[in-house]
């Protein structure tokens, strides 16, 4: 046989093995997911979270759970060529409606997969809420969220509760679809006993706090969201407040693309609100 057809062959098996190899090693690695997968459970201590949302606002809740000290949870990851440690999110969503809704939902503590045990670390707080009717009148806030620790020497968020204020924030809308309309941002801050929000941005934080791990089983924990019955513009010092409303300021001119009040509070520019051409928000005119 001519020692050049032998090379040859050698390598054509070699190089025909290797898409054989990688599938062995795909359908190996989907079979070891398929076996994880039914092994998967959430332990059965858990604390129930119970948000009260206003009209026309939806709440999502993520609930984190990464391995406890000592695990061995790592898992080969195809995609990355190697092994990374588990990291398991459980989500609960629950969309708007035009009333008041009272959500309840059972968050576990501990999550097992596969010979690895995780403990909740974190939940998240999600809310989405609409302003219109138009299919871009929505808005969205990471709405802070509650951490889960060993031991804290504050109180927890299971014994005082957790309230927040969620206010609409204007501007004038650079969007192609919107161009020169009003356009709203979702912006929820922690409120006070009397549902204050701090006037300094910097003392300004997102609703939640802090749980003892140990103190979480059974217990329920409150998470009341209210919506402010004031707007404010987005942006600071770009809106005028007077008698009549809030008017856009025209800056330095039509194509100054700030419009800073500073310099100039006389002279005003115009926007589109449902259709109509305005002067003052959000009265129109």
């Amino acid at each position: 046989m001519n020692r050049h057809f032998f090379s040859y062959s050698v390598r054509s098996v070699f190089f025909l093995a290797l898409p054989l190899m990688g599938a062995c090693s795909w359908a190996g690695q989907m079979v070891k997911d398929s076996v994880e997968g039914v092994t998967s459970n959430y332990g059965s201590e858990h604390f129930t979270l119970v948000a009260i949302v206003p009209p026309n606002f939806g709440f999502t809740s993520k609930a984190q759970y990464s391995p406890k000290e000592g695990q061995d949870c790592e898992v080969y990851s195809p995609g990355l060529g190697g092994s990374v440690t588990r990291q398991q999110q459980k989500s609960n969503k629950t969309l708007a409606k035009s009333t008041e809704q009272t959500i309840s939902t059972e968050i576990p503590l501990e999550y097992h997969i596969a010979g690895c045990s995780m403990e909740l670390t974190r939940v998240n707080y999600e809310v989405d809420a609409t302003y219109g009717n138009g299919i871009w009148d929505d808005g969205l806030d990471h709405a802070g969220g509650l951490a889960i620790v060993g031991k804290t020497s504050t109180k927890t968020s299971s014994e005082t509760g957790q309230r927040g204020l969620c206010t609409w924030l204007f501007q004038l809308s650079t969007a192609k679809a919107k161009k020169g309309g009003i356009e709203k941002i979702l912006s929820c801050n922690a409120a006070d006993e009397k549902w204050q929000v701090p006037e300094n941005k910097r003392e300004r934080r997102k609703p939640g706090g802090v749980a003892e791990r140990s103190a979480l089983p059974g217990k329920v924990i409150k998470l009341e969201l209210r919506q402010s019955s004031e707007e404010r513009p987005a942006i600071g010092d770009t809106w005028l407040k007077l008698p009549e409303g809030w008017k856009p300021c025209l800056g330095k001119g039509v194509n100054d693309p700030y419009g800073f009040c500073r310099g100039n509070t006389k002279d005003f520019r115009t926007f589109k609100l449902n259709g109509r051409e305005c002067t003052v928000y959000p009265s129109c005119n």
